[in-house]
């Protein structure tokens, strides 16, 4: 048999394979709609790239009848599954290994759209399109799904400072099918005179200052650009570059992070510092407004997938080496976990490092771990919740960054020690925290 044909008949078994353990059939058929175009699809492509793999390690044991190609599929997947009941650090936390975000200080404004009425625009936000609240087939909470041609204003009002962060995820599907799908753009501006949500800033959201990231998907990544205004004047560009690893964020959640210190701006998307412009921010001007938006392109809006959730602005940059230098305590609503787990989210990385980092420099030091809640739920969950996440802080330092057990005490303290008013959404976020407390 032709060796090309035979290759391309175990790479359909591979694929077969890996389907099986997809966990509803739905998922299966949507996955081999995928594949049929999997040049231009990054999330297929990954998993076609390990069968190619697995396809190619044993193309000749196969073909010379020693074994099969679902076989030696189905060992490496068991493999992998041993490799991770040893205890090795989950790949998620890996990938974020150089990520050094750490949030502001002080929340100002979060928004996860969980209270919003599905099919409707959030509540006070303004937009000049039919931007609306969805819910995704096995994702957790609700988000904002992005029409194309259309810009999107929050309902923030307050005042960021000239330090400041702000973060959300960001999910972008694509039908790619020949045609450049829309850009996707995300920043901020200085609404000044204006409303920060009135309609002249719809038509052109620049204010007094403003700056955006666009990213322009390909099939194989995209371009992207960072621009800053003031006023209508350009103050800063960086030109286009094209981005391979932008592949990488389609079809999934990608966490975006941005830091404003003084004219100092700094953007992640995931783990990936993409931009750091020690000139980029104009001087006048305080910002005060978060916008999205979406441009035009060949395709239906059912082809094209530009969803939004989970945002939260702070001002402030925290020192952590100051303050448990020679204030003795830290708090931060940096370490984040699963909903209602103790489950620490890759994302947290930035914050547990600069943490460590100041441990290790200072091999006398000893801190206590204290987690606190909202207080939503029951009051004795909340506090087994808070020790259990205290808990796996602590872990975390020892098994990831190295730091000894018997410099270490974690406690919780539950809902019992709040910081901010439970009954906004501002509070709670302010209110689910951990603090470091020098013994």
């Amino acid at each position: 048999m032709n060796r090309f044909i035979f290759r391309n008949i175990l790479l359909c078994f591979g694929i077969i394979a890996i389907m099986m353990t997809l966990p509803s059939t739905s998922n299966a058929q949507s996955l081999f709609k995928k594949i049929k175009d999997r040049a231009t699809q990054a999330a297929t492509g990954k998993i076609l790239d390990k069968t190619d793999k697995a396809v190619g390690k044993h193309l000749d044991k196969a073909i010379g009848g020693t074994g099969t190609t679902q076989e030696t599929i189905q060992e490496e997947a068991s493999n992998e599954k041993e490799s991770a009941d040893g205890h090795q650090e989950p790949s998620s936390v890996k990938a974020f290994s150089k990520y050094d975000f750490v949030p502001g200080d002080s929340v100002l404004y979060v928004n996860d759209f969980s209270n919003e009425a599905l099919g409707e625009l959030p509540r006070n936000w303004n937009s000049n399109g039919s931007s609306v609240i969805v819910k995704l087939d096995g994702m957790d909470g609700q988000w904002l799904r992005m029409a194309q041609r259309t810009v999107a204003l929050t309902d923030n009002k307050k005042m960021l400072g000239s330090d400041f962060t702000v973060e959300f995820d960001l999910f972008l599907q694509f039908d790619f099918k020949g045609w450049l799908p829309p850009s996707v753009r995300f920043g901020l501006l200085a609404s000044g005179q204006e409303d920060p949500t009135g309609n002249p800033l719809l038509s052109d959201p620049k204010g007094d200052k403003s700056f955006y990231m666009e990213v322009s998907p390909l099939s194989d990544g995209a371009n992207l650009v960072l621009e800053t205004y003031k006023k209508y004047t350009r103050h800063f560009n960086s030109p286009p570059q094209r981005s391979t690893l932008a592949k990488n964020w389609y079809s999934t959640v990608v966490h975006v992070s941005m830091q404003g210190q003084k004219e100092r701006l700094r953007i992640w998307m995931d783990q990936e510092k993409i931009y750091d412009v020690p000139k980029a921010i104009p001087i006048d001007g305080i910002f005060n407004q978060l916008f999205f938006q979406l441009s035009s392109s060949p395709y239906q809006n059912d082809q094209v997938g530009v969803y939004i959730s989970n945002i939260k602005i702070a001002k402030g940059l925290p020192d952590t080496r100051h303050k448990l230098i020679e204030e003795g305590k830290f708090s931060t609503t940096g370490i984040l976990f699963d909903t209602g787990s103790a489950n620490i989210k890759a994302s947290s990385s930035g914050v547990l490092k600069s943490i460590a980092t100041v441990l290790t420099e200072n091999q006398d030091m000893n801190v206590q771990i204290i987690g606190h809640t909202d207080a939503v739920g029951e009051e004795q969950a909340n506090q087994q919740l808070s020790e259990l996440r205290a808990k796996a802080v602590k872990e975390k330092l020892q098994n990831t960054y190295g730091i000894t057990a018997n410099r270490l005490e974690a406690l919780g303290k539950g809902e019992s020690a709040p910081m901010g008013d439970n009954k906004t959404k501002e509070g709670m976020a302010q209110n689910r925290r951990v603090e470091f407390i020098r013994l």
